[in-house]
């Protein structure tokens, strides 16, 4: 995959070319964007749209999503790819630039963005979240040249598989101020839980006045965020569980073996697919030496965040789930 020295030679020069603004579905605007790169943005907000994960405009003293900007890289040397209008980032609140991978965007969607093809078979995005040292899961680039993108998109390749009513992982994590689709269908699970929403259109104090009281009801973690956690319960129809368990996770696989629990200080072959699974998943272990450190902890950690489940290091049985998918 091209290099950004390489994507800024070939879209050279920054800051001066024909710049365009899209208004992707959720209402949330990217502006400034390269006009050779208008239609790879388009399939970006389309596999957005098919996941119901959604882009938030800015508003005043919150910025979240955006694209062009003509300044020098982050940490760097050099312009950012920003500065040619090939590059934006979406819902930077919940997807932080840092050393450690969190974020709130599904990794089936993730999978599908980074699979958008042009018609000649080039890979049209990379994602910040794959960044090897500091990660930025705000922010998705164009590593087509324009070229490529000029032939055109296949939009055959831009296709996802949309939400499974019951699976939890492939919806997005909803807080106040969340408006779409995904908003929609919580307000359905939380009516029939007998839990209503008196207003559905925007997630506001009375949604998360809901929320908070369906998570009493069941004893999962109370705090207004429907992540994986209440997801699980909401899409699944569970019960009230144990003080114990406030990890519910009601999906089985039957085909695949239970694995043990690895923490720190664990080895062996257990660790190593452990370690070559988060590394798939664009985590970075360290190693591949089955021996289960620091680097390997940081990495579940990230797991753990981006999954909804408490980010204590150790790999039981929903971490497992979370990991091998």
């Amino acid at each position: 995959m091209r290099t950004t020295a390489e994507l800024r030679r070939l879209w050279s020069p920054a800051c001066d070319f024909t710049k365009r603004t899209f208004t992707m579905y959720s209402g949330a605007t990217l502006r400034g964007l390269n006009s050779v790169a208008l239609d790879a943005f388009q399939a970006l907000d389309g596999v957005m749209r098919t996941f119901n994960y959604v882009p938030r405009a800015n508003s005043p003293g919150a910025w979240e999503t955006g694209a062009y900007n003509c300044r020098k890289i982050t940490s760097g040397t050099g312009y950012s790819l920003h500065a040619y209008g090939i590059a934006a980032d979406i819902n930077a609140r919940t997807n932080p630039y840092g050393k450690a991978l969190i974020t709130d965007m599904p990794v089936a969607m993730v999978m599908a963005a980074k699979g958008i093809k042009t018609t000649e078979g080039a890979q049209v995005f990379r994602w910040g979240g794959d960044y090897r040292s500091v990660k930025d899961a705000m922010h998705y680039e164009v590593v087509a040249s324009p070229s490529e993108l000029a032939a055109g998109i296949d939009w055959a390749s831009v296709t996802a598989e949309p939400p499974n009513q019951n699976d939890p992982r492939t919806w997005p994590k909803l807080r106040k101020g969340d408006k779409g689709p995904s908003l929609t269908r919580l307000n359905e699970l939380l009516e029939a839980a007998g839990f209503p929403d008196t207003n559905p259109t925007s997630f506001g104090t009375k949604t998360s006045a809901a929320v908070r009281s369906y998570q009493t009801s069941r004893k999962l973690d109370v705090d207004g965020i429907v992540g994986l956690q209440t997801w699980t319960s909401l899409l699944n129809d569970m019960p009230a569980i144990a003080e114990s368990d406030p990890s519910p996770f009601k999906i089985e696989v039957h085909s695949r073996p239970e694995r043990p629990m690895v923490k720190t200080g664990s080895k062996g072959s257990v660790v190593e697919e452990l370690q070559r699974r988060l590394l798939d998943e664009g985590f970075d272990p360290g190693p591949l030496d089955g021996v289960f450190g620091r680097k390997t902890k940081t990495a579940v950690i990230a797991v753990q965040k981006a999954n909804g489940l408490e980010p204590d290091g150790i790999v039981g049985k929903l971490t497992w789930r979370a990991v091998l998918g």
